[in-house]
């Protein structure tokens, strides 16, 4: 299994100068590559090499040969994410100057505590700060390719780790999570870790935005500018508490497989007034599945996607449709009454053991392993 740890570099002015001059120099490379990448529809790393790797090594000769193919591979890596069908138009991408820059073994070397990095004006030498987290990793791990990315003045270097894998779990119970933008999440033994707090905060957040973009004075864009990431930051150290929280409660329950919601394009059916979009177009459900996800991989732990679909419907004892006001969810064939989102875990429990029961209806939704 793969980790990242973000190590913070001790760099001289000069050092510093150099980086900012890479990396505006990389930038540079995966624009002028975006062209070809249009006109041939073209995104393969060997086939984009032929097709332009010299135009840009002449038109930017301080920049590498290796430095230009890793330019090349981060344009056919982003424009891979996008997963363009035959049918649609190729966007084109712009690589700002403050984008990262990709680094790979030829590009990079670790001796003792020094860190050597290519730039434009030769190799540097640098020392980096870890914590007791970074160094465990390590010494555990295989280092592998790596970005350079600047946050105002300081310099990090996330450097990939390939890791030994865990054994999976083959004995234990299904542990299914529900996420929820008002509560951030709830598990199949009825543990809820609300979200009100943090709704709260995101609307300061955006309300606060909102006023110091319609000021729009010197004052005002600095203030903007010292605030800015502050609100993403906070919602990732949430998520993070929150991931850390379920897979040690899947640990102690012995759990061997966590069922969690596949709610790929989700967006696209949300409907409601400008406020209820802006605000669930922030909600970062798939952050907290992602963070779950890996963190229950470390612990062997497998997880699970599974199709939503009629889970906050149905009632989890008798299978039939009833009603779901806010919190409170109603059966009007057993005349139950549940918490909405525990009804849901439960269902979602019930498909999960259909994935490894040997006499589970025919008639479930399609699911997928991660």
């Amino acid at each position: 299994m793969k980790r990242t740890v973000a190590l913070k570099l001790i760099v001289s002015q000069e050092q510093s100068d150099a980086l900012l001059e890479t990396q505006k120099a990389f930038a540079n490379a995966c624009n002028q590559a975006i062209p070809f990448v249009i006109g041939n529809r073209c995104w393969n790393r060997v086939a984009l090499h032929h097709l332009c790797y010299y135009q840009i090594r002449e038109s930017i000769p301080s920049l590498g040969s290796q430095m230009v193919c890793n330019s090349l591979h981060k344009v056919c890596s982003s424009y891979k994410v996008l997963k363009i069908k035959k049918s649609q138009d190729i966007p084109a991408i712009t690589f700002k100057d403050t984008g990262s820059v990709h680094y790979d073994k030829r590009t990079y070397s670790f001796k003792d505590n020094i860190l050597s990095l290519y730039t434009t004006k030769g190799r540097i030498k640098c020392e980096f700060t870890t914590g007791d987290f970074q160094r465990e990793y390590l010494e555990r791990g295989a280092v592998k390719e790596a970005e350079l990315i600047r946050k105002g003045k300081r310099w990090f270097f996330n450097l990939v780790l390939d890791l030994p894998d865990m054994q999976i779990k083959k004995e234990g119970k299904i542990f299914s999570v529900d996420v929820g933008e008002n509560n951030l999440a709830t598990t199949s033994n009825g543990t809820i870790h609300g979200g009100e707090r943090l709704r709260h905060e995101r609307d300061v957040f955006l309300a606060r935005r909102a006023k110091l973009q319609s000021n729009g004075s010197r004052s005002a864009k600095r203030c903007l500018q010292r605030v800015s990431g502050r609100e993403r930051r906070h919602v990732k150290e949430t998520n993070h508490i929150v991931s850390k929280q379920i897979v040690e409660e899947a640990v102690e329950s012995g759990a061997k497989i966590i069922v969690l919601e596949d709610l790929t394009n989700i967006r696209k059916r949300i409907k409601g007034n400008r406020r209820m979009r802006s605000r669930l177009h922030r909600w970062s459900w798939h952050e907290l599945q992602q963070f779950v996800e890996y963190k229950a991989q470390e612990k062997g732990i497998k997880v699970v996607y599974v199709n939503p679909v009629y889970t906050s419907q149905t009632c989890s004892k008798c299978d039939c449709l009833g009603s779901r006001h806010k919190h409170l969810f109603k059966c009007s064939n057993c005349g139950s009454y549940q918490h909405s989102d525990c009804n849901a875990a439960i269902n979602l429990l019930k498909l999960g053991e259909s994935v490894v029961s040997s006499t589970a209806p025919v008639n479930v939704p399609m699911v997928a392993v991660a």
